[in-house]
């Protein structure tokens, strides 16, 4: 049985981080499994899923990571994967929320407390302020049983205190409406 961890880097960007990562992971016999990035205001950083041998301790997983960069340049932390329990797996529907508006303290923390309170779970989050404007984007997932209409007029109630545009949709429906996508004309060109 192979030993599976969560590995998060942080560091200043430069070129060539992920392959300096993943080389050191593949050095100790590592798979990634899954993988995600950002960089924001010049920081790096990366969440990781990865397999490995056995005998691969977390110690020499952060190790091997740490050495990947110069002295000192990636803050590393390994925790070992534990698989979610039953009872914390809930049914839900993925829902994307979207703001916008004048940037102004407290708008995430009030977002995200109305969420937490309705127990709607923050799968994915974007949030950047662009000319004073604060953009944000989340991937939520709703739990079946609450009435998506009422946390709709909620949400929005919540976007209205701030002055912000909210808009709720199933994820299907928001894939629909913003993915571009080729359109073929008849006779076949585009």
């Amino acid at each position: 049985m192979a030993a599976e961890y969560i590995v998060t880097v942080m560091s200043r960007d430069r070129v060539g981080i992920v392959a300096d990562v993943s080389r050191a992971l593949a050095g100790l016999g590592g798979n990634i499994t899954d993988l995600s990035q950002t960089l924001l205001r010049g920081y790096f950083t990366l969440i990781i899923s990865v397999e490995t041998p056995d005998d691969v301790t977390d110690a020499r997983v952060r190790e091997a990571v740490a050495q990947a960069g110069a002295p000192g340049e990636f803050g590393v932390e390994v925790r070992h994967y534990e698989p979610p329990q039953a009872a914390e797996q809930v049914s839900t529907e993925r829902f994307v929320l979207t703001t916008r508006g004048a940037d102004r303290p407290g708008i995430i923390a009030r977002v995200t407390a109305y969420l937490a309170e309705q127990s709607i779970n923050i799968e994915d989050f974007y949030a950047h302020v662009v000319a004073g404007d604060l953009l944000m984007v989340l991937q939520v997932a709703v739990p079946s049983g609450l009435n998506i209409r009422q946390v709709q007029r909620e949400i929005e109630q919540v976007g209205r205190e701030f002055g912000l545009s909210v808009h709720l949709q199933h994820e299907n429906i928001f894939r629909v409406t913003n993915e571009v996508r080729l359109l073929r004309i008849e006779g076949g060109k585009s």
